[in-house]
């Protein structure tokens, strides 16, 4: 329930079908969907698909799939509308717009149009336009109507304050000398992009609109024909544009190689969906404290459109590893299981997933951290040298050959993690020798990497023999 009014939350879910799901876009899907699952009210997705010769079928799978795998299944828990199966409804309310006066057809050619702007250029003046038209005669409109080309334009009142109370930007106020008269429909009844939206948002029962800031511009209009329909006006809320490092609109086109921008770029690059969902979410929103991890679901307990900062958002795609890294560590090993099993097509066992995520913030690095683990890596005896500790070759392999022996009392039965640690500690204590000159060869003979988990784990994910013959093969 919305608290001011005690009327049930809903908002929409707007987007063009005409590309791949953007970072910007997702974001304003998660502040929506947090917003309304706060409030217990409801959501519509309507797919914004009047420019036919752009909007395709495979965006809409994308968008939805995408949408889904962040965990937000508009298509199976929203009610799902087609602004183009709206259109003879949006012609019915031209008519009726037409019939009250507050439209008219405006006969201005766009050459005029274009020559008009010029001139406000040329002067360092805003372009207001305001149709020579707007005071014709009904009659005299109708028969200009059937020979001159047109547009239907609202009929916008003159020196009016539009004042409106913006959730995320407080108190806004705009005179309509700034806007003029706009156009809301073409010649055939095809209406625009902000009688649309008006009339969809009024007839579907909409109380809240969440947006980009880059639509403030467009609210006083929209507000004036929630006027003219005789409707009143949701509530607007206009979340920062996400800019990138140059502080430019973030976009798939100035970003560096690797930056995910997209979606599916982010799928791709391994990242899991926890991890994408808090880094889009602190994209603008605060929650007034110093917590940064946060679930779906308790962003749905925390979320509030009045901690959403009205100042831009930086995009920082290393923040956005950092949060995939904690989720790659934190979300059920289980559920990590699923998602490496998706991503690559491998199935692993639990132990190797769980030691494997540790050093990993993506997918594709859990993969490289496996393949010591669940395949055979190779060895080079170079990697047993370390200058700092001193160790050779020679001295590695000789430590290597204790180490042999010293696991050569632990059965099957007993081998694990623990029991390793335990005599282990004990032997580095009775021969006298440093941590490190014990703990690298045993790790590099296991791994054939100079970074990799910690030798105790990797035994007993191995097995005993699995050890033992990696161990014997360095110490050759």
């Amino acid at each position: 329930m919305n608290a001011e009014n005690s009327k049930p939350v809903v908002v929409r879910m707007p987007p063009s079908p005409t590309g791949h799901l953007h970072l910007g876009t997702a974001r304003a899907a998660l502040f929506n969907w947090l917003f309304a699952h706060h409030h217990h009210g409801k959501i519509i997705f309507r797919w914004e698909d009047t420019d036919l010769d752009r909007s395709d079928a495979k965006f809409e799978r994308e968008i939805f799939d995408g949408l889904a795998w962040l965990g937000m299944d508009f298509e199976n828990e929203c009610e799902l509308f087609r602004q183009t199966e709206n259109a003879a409804l949006h012609r019915e309310k031209l008519g009726k717009l037409w019939d009250a006066g507050k439209v008219f057809p405006c006969f201005t050619t766009t050459e005029k149009l274009d020559e008009l702007r010029k001139l406000a250029a040329e002067k360092k003046e805003n372009f207001v336009f305001w149709s020579p038209d707007r005071d014709l005669e009904k009659r005299e409109a109708e028969e200009k109507m059937k020979t001159e080309k047109f547009v239907w334009r609202l009929r916008t009142p003159r020196d009016r304050w539009i004042v409106f109370k913006d959730l995320v930007r407080k108190k806004i106020s705009v005179n309509t000398d700034t806007i003029g008269d706009f156009a809301v429909a073409r010649s055939d009844g095809s209406v625009l992009y902000f009688l649309a939206n008006a009339i969809d948002d009024a007839t579907q029962g909409v109380t809240h609109v969440l947006r980009g800031e880059d639509h403030v511009s467009n609210t006083p209009k929209q507000i004036l024909l929630y006027e003219a329909l005789g409707e009143n006006p949701p509530e607007f809320g206009h979340i920062p544009l996400v800019l990138d490092h140059a502080k430019r609109k973030l976009s798939k086109r100035n970003v560096d190689p690797g930056i995910c921008v997209l979606v599916k770029d982010f799928q791709a690059a391994g990242f899991i969906p926890e991890g994408v969902v808090n880094g889009l979410v602190f994209l603008g929103w605060n929650p007034k404290s110093t917590e940064e991890i946060f679930s779906m679901d308790n962003l749905v307990e925390k979320f509030e459109i009045g901690n959403v900062n009205p100042g831009a958002a930086q995009y920082d795609f290393e923040k956005m590893l950092w949060f995939n890294a904690q989720w790659m560590r934190r979300v059920e090993v289980g559920k990590l299981q699923k998602y490496f099993e998706k991503f690559s097509g491998k199935k692993i066992e639990l132990p190797a997933i769980e030691l494997a995520r540790e050093k990993a913030k993506t997918l594709v690095e859990l993969d490289d951290e496996l393949k010591y683990l669940i395949g055979d890596p190779g060895w080079s005896a170079e990697i047993l040298e370390h200058e700092k500790m001193g160790i050779t070759i020679e001295s590695g392999k000789k430590m290597l050959k204790i180490i042999l022996e010293l696991l050569e009392k632990i059965s099957v039965e007993n081998w694990s993690a623990e029991k390793i640690r335990e005599i282990s500690v004990e032997k580095i204590a009775a021969l006298g020798v440093k941590n490190g000159e014990f703990m690298w060869p045993f790790r590099v003979a296991l791994s054939n990497r100079k970074g990799s988990a910690g030798p105790f784990e990797i035994a007993e994910v191995l097995g005993k023999t699995e050890t033992m013959n990696r161990l014997a093969r360095a110490a050759k």
